[in-house]
């Protein structure tokens, strides 16, 4: 066969197995397409100053926080378990890398035989007992014609991006839930104390009433009736105490501490001032702040890097081989150029019929990747949807703080009514005690309006992405 009926086998060959199927691959949701969604909904959004930093809490103004979250993340199992995984995905890339150079073993074996008699080997070596000896130095090398091997390495490098944004979803949700947890406890410090006072009152109230009973004004009906009210609010008290405790213990929890460090947290100094930043630019290009967006997209990637490996399956690869060494009965001539033995090698892989398994391959590939791909259509859905309902929350809850606040003018009023009244003499102190009573209940409501802001503000930093910046999307974007 002349070289070019060889070289016509061989094109035949590559076309006849090199023909890979028709896939259907997923079509990922257009960013624009998100961006314009949400610039009609949002109309809200004129911050263009301020930028959403990473360590956002930091703004609360509270050192024990900062010093909680700080701990947390260098301590939390959740972090650690994700970061031992990253560092597992980076050794894979490089495992992967290592396969782009020739491969070199060396061997060397020593074996004491006896050659048979009756055998292939005549005398002197058939009969005979003779040690071999045998080093050898191996040289192997795939050539990756059809990128398969770069594709590999790519999926791996998206696999590791993946889990590096996993770290940083992992301390968003975390510090988030501690945030949360922290600054409920806050509120709550603040309620126990406004209870207090309550609970003073509702005894000073219960000795007028008892000293009205001793004159006989009244009967026990309204002693049991300001005995209950005082109980109502001793129980509040205590149940306040045990949810606190049960906060403590949370933050225990999620910051990976012992008990014990319950006992050193002292009371929470929250800067009620802060307000959430809303920068334009996060709201144009909400998919690069999002971290679970970005663990989305990294794995649809690193499937779609598999698709083109499993491509290089239909078309034909060479590898080579080369082995030097030394064969020799005699250890003080296994180097002479005599016992020198070299071998080299070629291998065409020709993948002709196997029955539809690479169609299969290829195939669960696609499949893979489709449903990543709708995964992080899914992912981007769900940010879009949290940050307008969000808003939509936070300017709700601000119409409803504008509306208590004309109740509490209206129970302040009252309170100084029956101020007055009680300074001329013209009533006794129950009125004035009953009122300052329902203003206080009113700080209570205050109090609990201010915390549900503050949860969804941290809602609402958590949906924009706490901070998170993936410049990978960032730069496609632009």
């Amino acid at each position: 066969m002349n070289i070019k009926t060889l070289l016509a086998v061989c094109l035949y060959l590559v076309v006849i197995t090199g023909c890979t199927p028709q896939i259907d691959k997923a079509t990922v949701i257009s960013k624009t397409v998100v961006s314009s969604d949400l610039e009609k909904s949002i109309d809200a959004c004129n911050d263009k100053e301020s930028q959403l930093v990473t360590d956002w809490w930091k703004e609360y103004g509270d050192t024990q926080l900062n010093s909680i979250i700080a701990e947390a993340f260098s301590n939390a199992p959740s972090i650690k378990i994700i970061e031992a995984r990253y560092a597992q995905a980076n050794t894979t890339i490089e495992s992967a890398q290592s396969h782009n150079l020739p491969h070199f073993s060396a061997n060397a074996s020593v074996v004491r035989e006896r050659f048979s008699e009756n055998h292939i080997f005549p005398p002197p070596l058939g009969g005979g007992s003779y040690t071999q000896y045998q080093p050898s130095l191996m040289l192997d090398y795939d050539f990756d014609f059809w990128n398969a091997r770069e594709s590999r390495i790519l999926a791996a490098k998206n696999s590791a991006l993946s889990q590096k944004a996993t770290i940083e979803a992992s301390k968003i949700a975390l510090s988030s839930a501690i945030c949360e947890i922290y600054l409920s406890w806050n509120f709550d410090e603040q309620k126990f104390i406004v209870l207090s006072i309550l609970e003073k009152m509702a005894t000073e109230e219960l000795h007028i009433i008892e000293q009205q009973y001793h004159l006989g004004l009244i009967d026990a009906i309204a002693i049991n009736d300001k005995k209950s009210s005082l109980s109502q609010v001793t129980q509040r008290l205590t149940q306040l105490k045990r949810v606190i405790e049960g906060k403590k213990k949370s933050i225990c929890i999620l910051g990976g501490f012992l008990p014990s460090y319950a006992d050193t947290m002292t009371i929470p100094h929250i800067d009620d001032a802060f307000k959430v930043p809303l920068p334009k630019e996060i709201m144009l290009n909400l998919v690069a702040h999002r971290a679970d967006v970005a663990i989305a997209k990294y794995i649809a990637l690193s499937k779609s890097n598999t698709i083109e490996e499993t491509k290089a399956q239909f078309y034909p690869n060479i590898s080579l081989s080369g082995l030097i060494g030394f064969t020799s009965f005699n250890w003080t001539k296994l180097i002479d150029h005599s016992s020198y033995t070299p071998s080299t090698g070629i291998a065409l892989s020709l993948p002709l019929l196997d029955w539809g398994e690479r169609k299969a391959n290829l195939q669960n590939s696609v499949s893979d990747y489709n449903s990543s791909v709708y995964e992080y259509n899914e992912a981007v859905i769900k940010a879009a949807n949290e940050v307008v309902v969000l808003l939509k929350q936070y300017k709700l809850i601000e119409s409803q703080r504008l509306l208590h606040e004309e109740e509490m003018n209206a129970k302040k009023s009252n309170e100084i009514i029956t101020f007055k009244k009680l300074s001329l003499g013209l009533s006794n102190k129950l009125p004035y005690l009953s009122a300052k009573k329902n203003l206080l209940e009113g700080e209570i409501e205050i109090l609990l309006l201010n915390e549900t802001k503050s949860l969804i503000q941290i809602d609402l930093i958590k949906s924009l992405g706490g901070g998170y910046t993936d410049p990978g999307d960032m730069n496609a974007y632009k």
